[in-house]
């Protein structure tokens, strides 16, 4: 419902509650290995030789661009977010339109917004801090569960120069499908608790899968860094 009202707002007035807009980057590597039992294999010269034990498959992407999130309504304690991403390399760029959650969902109906966003916009929730004074060491669990998925984080605060406190994301996401991957997730952010928004970080993410036969390993790392706010003039 939020996001047909978000796309209705977006529509009848194109300017921004408030407009973010970061520069961003990432790279994700992937491993795969196969376990093969037996056989032979012949090559181009007709020589037959024993399979290996193990076919293995790596890929890497990587890309960088900007990402611009528009802040078109507030209802509650959720958010209705314009997004428009512009990347550099093959990534999808384009214009989406959803939502943030008070409890630091984020929903969209086009499959394609990318885990970049998705990781930012989670920081965005008005319920991130919940209420919290920030302040060293002060630390706080969120969790949530929905769509096969079972999710735990963990954030601590650091050190707080003026405005700005480090926070330390420590997730756990468990799949109940055993095709989809588990995934362990640590970063680093610089967080301004008084505009409710995160200035720059840094995401590692390891998802992974496995079975009797076959592993898969997904290491993903995301670096954001915001270059402009219009809601505050100081970067």
């Amino acid at each position: 419902m939020l996001c047909a009202l978000v796309l209705s707002a977006a529509l009848a007035s194109p300017a921004p509650i408030r407009e973010v807009v970061y520069k961003v980057s990432f790279t994700r590597r992937l491993d795969a290995n196969q376990e093969v039992y037996g056989g032979q294999v012949s090559d181009d010269m007709g020589v037959m030789h024993q399979n290996p034990p193990f076919n293995s498959k790596e890929g890497l992407a990587t890309d960088s661009g900007t990402i611009t999130i528009d802040v078109m309504q507030v209802a509650g304690d959720s958010l209705g977010i314009r997004l428009t991403e512009k990347w550099e390399g093959s990534t999808p760029s384009d214009t989406y339109f959803g939502n943030v959650g008070a409890d630091g969902s984020v929903s969209f109906s086009n499959p394609q917004v990318s885990d970049v966003s998705k990781t930012i916009l989670g920081f965005f929730s008005p319920g991130f801090l919940g209420g919290r004074y920030v302040d060293k060491g002060v630390s706080w669990t969120q969790n949530a569960s929905g769509g096969g998925l079972t999710v735990s984080s963990r954030f601590t605060v650091g050190d707080v120069d003026g405005s700005v406190a480090s926070v330390d994301e420590s997730t756990t996401i468990k799949s109940s499908s055993v095709r989809a991957m588990d995934t362990l997730t640590s970063g680093s952010i610089s967080y301004k608790p008084t505009k409710l928004v995160p200035i720059s970080g840094t995401i590692h993410s390891l998802g992974y899968r496995s079975d009797a036969e076959t592993s898969t390993d997904v290491t993903t790392i995301i670096n954001f860094q915001r270059v402009s706010d219009t809601l505050d003039n100081d970067p």
